[in-house]
């Protein structure tokens, strides 16, 4: 589904990376994201929260599709329904898929996945999205102008029958501070398993020494099957010019652990 070339997007959040999405120009989701275990041929019904929060005005709310996978960086590709080989979105049906809502008014938007019969094991996602603006909205006169509006997500997960989850350190990089970005240690994560996961973790960067140096966090980052990205650890500052040795500990959910050492070098 595409946007109107004139409407001009003031927030894209999906809950693949954020929490409760919220506003003050649009609807907030809630939950912002859903993960289902489920079996082929199994027939599984939910319901999203779209809500207004603010205390004044009517908004025109659409629901619409995306697909996403994620890039080298980390970061999200959108891609139209059915992008990629593990979307849901052709197995599920929507409704209303547009409506108004009042100040504090809450709607449940109901949603049906029915799993075939021949799914094989693993993860399978996508997002719902609902774009919102003030009802009744129109361009500047003369026939140009920009239509403000703002896009909220509920992103679903599908665990269907065994899942292998399972990953890999292949290395890292130093990331120095830039504007508002901190600095980074950027660790290469292969996701091998068939399943979608989660990442906290530790980074440890120490001198050749064995010194600590600095110590870097993970904070719940999401990895999906079959790909290779960096995932960002938050440094306090930037590291001095020099070469370290990089220990990281990621937790992916399961009893055991995700360990890899590397070097970085600063210069």
């Amino acid at each position: 589904m595409n946007l109107n070339p004139n409407l001009r997007l003031l927030a894209l959040l999906s809950a693949f990376f954020l929490g409760a999405a919220l506003a003050q120009t649009g609807v907030g989701v809630s939950p912002p994201r859903v993960e289902i275990e489920a079996q082929p041929g199994d027939v599984i019904q939910r319901a999203v929260a779209v809500d207004h929060p603010g205390d004044r005005g009517v908004l025109e709310v659409t629901a619409g599709f995306n697909d996403f996978l994620l890039g080298p960086k980390g970061n999200a590709l959108y891609l139209p329904p059915g992008g990629h080989e593990r979307s849901l979105l052709s197995w599920m049906s929507v409704g209303p898929l547009k409506f108004d809502l009042a100040p504090k008014e809450v709607r449940e938007v109901a949603y049906t996945i029915r799993v075939p019969a021949d799914a094989k094991p693993g993860s399978y996602w996508g997002i719902v999205f609902f774009d919102s603006g003030p009802k009744g909205q129109n361009p500047a006169q003369g026939g140009v102008g920009v239509r403000f509006r703002v896009r909220v997500g509920h992103v679903i997960y599908v665990h269907v029958g065994k899942l292998e989850r399972a990953g890999e350190i292949l290395g890292f990089s130093y990331q120095p501070a830039v504007g508002k970005q901190g600095a980074q240690l950027r660790v290469n994560f292969q996701n091998t398993g068939n399943a979608a996961i989660r990442l906290n973790g530790r980074v440890e960067v120490r001198d050749d020494e064995g010194q600590l140096v600095s110590v870097g966090r993970v904070e719940d980052v999401a990895s999906l099957p079959g790909l290779t990205h960096e995932v960002g650890a938050a440094l306090p500052g930037n590291l001095p010019p020099g070469s370290y040795v990089v220990l990281a500990v990621l937790d992916y959910g399961q009893k055991d652990l995700i360990a890899g050492e590397g070097r970085v070098t600063v210069p």
